[in-house]
């Protein structure tokens, strides 16, 4: 009985000293433009300001696009299409927050915080 009420305290201890330990990527353009953004084949929807929890750690193949919109002389119709911003390796540290921004010169500066 000793040992399943130690387990059962010493469980949801082991739970949240995980939960501040999350490797994590942050994205955005030096100046807060859309973006779409896609890491290792996967790409996710446009936004200013990306970020993906619970990303493994290690090199990952990073694409960064602005999309923008076409009007079509003839008909008036929008269509939107991804220009590419950069495209490169990242590498994401274990157990941290790696903060990184595109500059106005296409290139990537990377933080790794906490």
């Amino acid at each position: 009985m000793k040992v399943l009420a130690a387990t059962l305290l010493a469980l949801p201890l082991g739970v949240f000293s995980q939960a501040d330990k999350s490797t994590s990527l942050e994205l955005k353009m030096f100046n807060h433009s859309q973006v779409v953004v896609s890491i290792d084949g996967k790409q996710f929807d446009a936004c200013s300001n990306f970020k993906l929890n619970e990303i493994s750690a290690g090199d990952h193949d990073l694409k960064v696009y602005k999309p923008k919109q076409y009007v079509n002389p003839i008909d008036q119709s929008i269509s939107e299409r991804l220009v590419p911003v950069y495209s490169g390796e990242i590498f994401i540290a274990d157990n941290k927050c790696t903060s990184c921004i595109i500059n106005e010169y296409h290139q990537k500066e990377v933080r790794i915080q906490r």
